[in-house]
């Protein structure tokens, strides 16, 4: 039937990797079919090569593949796809209806997580009762990240949406769409009612936890093409957004790795995850067939020509697209010494690297870490838990210096040492050297740090260098306005590779939050809806089962408050600079952070005076954001 054939098709392109021009009609379409390609494509229906002494197989199969193709497109009196409507939110049905709670008991701007005990023959579950200005909501009670209960977050009515409070990821209320952060999964949402003083909440027989997001359906008549560049955070997130906000072109990924889309930060925490990076994956193979988002693994981008919208692969494959999004992130900094690149110099960015870094460092080896930043630190701490010998080199005297001052970086530092890592500190490395089976770091003092593994965690460089066309900052990366349009028509930046525009000046960061953020904002842009990437930056890390939180961005500042204990890593630090606070930093002390970026991103922040005055507990940055999330504020 039509029907069915186009639903074939649908299926079918993506595993053929069919990329004809922008302009080509579907009816005029040559397609090169390789021999893998039509083995798939037998397989798919059902038919099996039945004799080795079948001369061209791949050939004859390609040809008849091509022809079934174009016959299906090109078949007289069968209608074309009809196009996709926009993505509807679809709730089960209703199968009871539950008094949740007393509409006095919940005030105006606060959140609520409520236990529902099974009845009427439904499962038992949670809910979150959310009141924001003057209307009440009900969700999922979780985070679809790491499932964090979101009645301990915050909300905001001016986005109504809600904060998870550990990983900043943010949900509509009204929809439960995934709208910032690392949360890709929707939250369920549920009819609500008040009546005679009650709050009735409409809920389904079953009761999910999170939910797939609505999602647009490709439209064979539309011939749009949409490329994402890079398949990480940024990447993936781009493409959601795309199909959820009624794109039904087509729309496909390009990453060099071999790999699936996979949650990185995890492989600096675990290097274990590094053998096994399916349990990684962010979509996993059905996702991405499901709403036709054709995935190339193993294709690396030789260049892209920004002025003639065209992609040339290292294959000699060329692409044309519509729109563009380069969401390739960053590589991480060599060592730029002798021995810099000798074998068992490690540096961690692939689940490969994170293989070979578990290899080298078993228990009871000497491993030394190069560099006293996140990355290193976090490495440093595995290590150490993987009962290896640890000493960590640091150009500044203390770890996060540069960015979360001395103090904050001593208290760590003490932290460190009391789990048995050493910390050498203002030290510059020279030169590495191999003596034997034993790697030394030449200090610049002369002194020799011997080691079996050193692993180097020194920042990272934008990977933006095969891109012409498109204006570029001092470091290689891509300049884009604030909606992340960069200045080559129809080309998007998101990620570690975007310097993007935010007020007076340009920002990049090098943060998961930021570029799952941004990938949904570019996104946008690519398809006409342009909107500013508001976002105050988000960032986390664990250490040694200690969450640090951070806020804002501050690349400088001149005064330190410091609300709590630093020694005990239970504080909440804000970093001021003429007079205006810039960045919080937090530890133990959620849902905190998230406030503070809601309040910053709002410009509703507390000025320097109050906080030092007294007038501004941090408790009350809470309860700011509640007061302002009433119907009356």
């Amino acid at each position: 039937t039509a029907s069915s054939s186009c639903a074939m098709l649908r299926r079918l392109a993506p595993a053929f990797r069919l990329l004809p021009h922008r302009d080509t009609r579907p009816s005029d379409c040559l397609c090169l079919i390789s021999r893998g390609s039509a083995a798939r494509f037998c397989g798919l229906l059902g038919l099996r090569r039945q004799s080795a002494d079948l001369p061209s197989f791949g050939a004859i199969s390609a040809l008849a593949a091509g022809g079934l193709l174009l016959s299906l497109w090109q078949q007289p009196g069968l209608p074309r796809c009809e196009a996709a409507p926009q993505p509807e939110i679809v709730r089960p049905p209703v199968a009871r209806r539950v008094k949740v709670a007393k509409a006095a008991e919940l005030r105006d701007g606060e959140m609520r997580q409520i236990r529902i005990p099974p009845s009427e023959g439904g499962s038992e579950g949670a809910i979150l009762l959310a009141h924001i200005d003057g209307q009440f909501f009900a969700t999922g009670a979780s985070c679809s990240h790491y499932s964090a209960p979101l009645a301990q977050g915050v909300a905001a009515k001016d986005k109504m949406h809600v904060v998870c409070p550990w990983h900043n990821a943010a949900f509509d209320l009204r929809t439960g769409q995934p709208v910032r952060g690392a949360g890709l999964q929707a939250i369920p949402t549920y009819a609500v009612t008040v009546e005679n003083g009650d709050v009735i909440v409409d809920l389904p027989k079953n009761m999910d936890d999170f939910v797939a997001p609505a999602m647009a359906r490709r439209d064979c008549q539309d011939h749009r093409v949409f490329l994402v560049v890079g398949g990480g955070a940024a990447g993936v997130a781009a493409a959601d957004t795309l199909r959820q906000e009624g794109y039904t072109g087509r729309v496909v990924i390009l990453t060099e790795e071999r790999h699936l889309p996979y949650d990185r930060p995890v492989l600096s925490k675990n290097l274990a995850k590094g053998s096994d990076p399916g349990s990684l994956s962010l979509r996993d193979a059905e996702y991405f067939q499901e709403h036709d988002i054709e995935i190339r693994q193993g294709a690396q981008v030789k260049d892209l020509d920004a002025a003639a919208k065209k992609v040339r692969l290292v294959s000699g494959e060329e692409i044309c697209y519509d729109a563009a999004l380069v969401a390739t992130g960053a590589k991480p900094r060599a060592l730029p010494i002798k021995g810099g690149d000798l074998p068992g110099v490690l540096a961690l960015r692939t689940p490969e690297d994170a293989q070979r870094i578990a290899s080298a460092c078993t228990s009871g080896k000497k491993t030394v870490v190069v560099g006293s930043s996140f990355i290193g630190m976090e490495v440093a701490a595995t290590l150490k838990r993987r009962g290896c010998e640890v000493t960590v080199l640091g150009m500044e005297a203390a770890p996060f210096e540069r960015v979360l001052g001395k103090r904050l970086g001593e208290s760590v530092k003490a932290f460190f040492e009391s789990k048995g890592v050493k910390f050498l500190g203002e030290k510059v490395v020279n030169e590495i050297k191999q003596d034997g089976a034993t790697l030394k770091a030449i200090l610049k003092s002369g002194e020799a740090i011997p080691a079996d593994a050193i692993v180097v965690g020194v920042g990272v460089i934008p990977n933006a260098g095969f891109v012409t066309g498109a204006d570029k900052a001092r470091d290689g990366s891509l300049l884009t306005d604030e909606c992340l349009k960069t200045s080559a028509d129809g080309l998007y930046a998101a990620g570690d590779v975007a310097n993007y525009r935010s007020g007076s000046q340009t920002m990049r960061v090098e943060h998961w939050d930021v570029a799952t953020s941004q990938g949904r904002v570019a996104a946008k842009s690519m398809l006409g809806k342009r909107e500013a990437f508001d976002q105050t930056p988000f960032f986390w890390t664990s250490l040694f089962g200690k969450n640090l939180r951070y806020v804002g961005y501050c690349t400088q500042f001149d005064e330190l408050l410091v609300d709590g204990d630093m020694q005990k890593l239970n504080f909440v630090a804000y970093y001021c600079y003429q007079n205006e606070v810039k960045a919080v930093a937090t530890m133990a002390r959620d849902p905190v952070a998230v406030a503070a970026g809601e309040l910053m991103r709002m410009k509703k922040m507390p000025s320097v005076e109050d906080l030092k005055a007294g007038k501004m507990l941090t408790n009350g940055l809470v309860d700011e954001l509640k007061r302002l999330s009433q119907a009356s504020a």
